[in-house]
Formats: structure tokens, C-alpha cells, sequence
């Protein structure tokens, strides 16, 4: 199976076209998460660059077609959000180890979502809104007035509100109850095949 490469735009091979999802399921799994990880670039001030990783929690919005994360107001995600605005997110769920008599095809079984997009600073009611979004989908039993005060002004200026609006995703899954084994090398004992966590 052929897809588009994110960067170049240019065709890429899948190994594995049978793992790759559609749409809908990709947003039917990012309704199921709470917690994802973004990747940015740090470029310092001797032009030395590298990827920097931060987990947080998320919400995705289906009518804006966007992701939404919070971070502090300083810090090294808010600096390299507004140096580049490009990030890349992921989101997964992860079951058991498979085993497998050929070290090639040890494994696990994973749900994922991969998404790449520019990223800008909400503010005003357009960040409160968001950090509600997110609220709602994290907690849902807490609501704004009841369970959780409502979101201050001074709380909104001491938060730093993402949007990282989706240009390309993709979404696999492997949930196989068993890797694939190789014929040419004694089968595993049923034990170590068992269900394991």
C-alpha cells in the first residue's frame, strides 16, 4: 500500500498496508485517549537542533478538525511552538506482548494514531473554550460551575492553549492474538504463548 509522506509529500510503501485504518476509525480511537505525546523541534541560539518530546493530555475536536493540549506558559514546548510552528502527535493504546520464535516478528498489540500539523497559541475565549473541550473529555463529571469552578482570566494567563490543526494523520492497529511464527525453527511452548499483560 502506498501513502503520502507527511514531509515530502512524495510516495512511501507501508510494510504492513493490513494494519492501516480509516478516518473514522482513527477518530473513533482519539475519542477513546486522554493522553498523547508532541513532538517539536528545539533549535538553539548555536543552530544546534533536535526533536523534543512532551506528554499531555488531549482532546480532539471533529468540527474544527483540530487537537487540543495545554502546557505552561514558559517552557521549552511553548518555545519551540512559537520558533516553529510545526509538531507532530501521538496517541496510542497498547494490549500484550506477542512472542514469537522469530526475532522479527516479536510484537505487541497497539492501537495508534500519527498527526502532523502547524500549531498556534489560543487566547482569549478561544483558549477558555478549548481548555473546556479538553475538560469535558478528560473528566467528564466535572462540569464548569458545578463539580469545577469556572476558568478564570487569571487562570487562562497562566496557561499556554494549543491548537495543532491536522493536515495529514494516519492510524494502524494490530490486535492479532498471536505473531507469526516461523516454521523453520521449533514451535514455542504453549506457555510462553499464553496471554500476557
Amino acid at each position: 500500500m502506498t501513502y503520502y509522506d507527511p514531509r515530502t509529500r512524495n510516495p512511501a510503501t507501508s510494510r504492513r498496508p493490513a494494519n492501516r485504518r480509516d478516518d473514522e476509525w482513527i477518530r473513533a480511537l482519539l475519542a477513546r485517549l486522554h493522553f498523547c505525546r508532541i513532538s517539536t523541534l528545539w533549535v538553539g541560539e548555536d543552530g544546534e537542533s533536535f526533536p523534543f518530546i512532551n506528554p499531555t493530555s488531549f482532546v480532539y475536536r471533529r468540527g474544527t478538525h483540530d487537537i487540543v493540549y495545554h502546557s505552561n506558559i514558559a517552557g521549552r514546548l511553548r518555545a519551540n511552538t512559537e520558533k516553529a510552528a510545526r509538531a507532530t502527535f501521538e496517541a496510542s493504546e497498547m494490549g500484550r506482548l506477542l512472542p514469537s520464535n522469530n526475532p522479527l516478528e516479536l510484537g505487541v498489540q497497539y492501537r495508534s494514531v500519527v498527526a502532523f500539523g502547524n500549531v498556534r497559541l489560543l487566547e482569549g475565549e478561544e483558549a477558555r473554550d478549548a481548555l473546556y473541550a479538553l475538560c469535558a473529555h478528560v473528566f467528564p463529571e466535572l462540569r464548569p460551575g458545578q463539580e469545577m469552578q469556572p476558568i478564570t482570566d487569571e487562570q487562562l494567563s497562566r496557561t499556554s492553549v494549543y491548537s495543532l490543526a491536522v493536515e495529514r494523520w494516519s492510524g494502524k492497529e494490530n490486535w492479532a492474538e498471536l505473531a507469526e511464527q516461523s516454521a523453520d525453527w521449533p514451535a514455542l511452548d504453549a506457555a510462553l504463548l499464553s496471554p500476557q499483560i
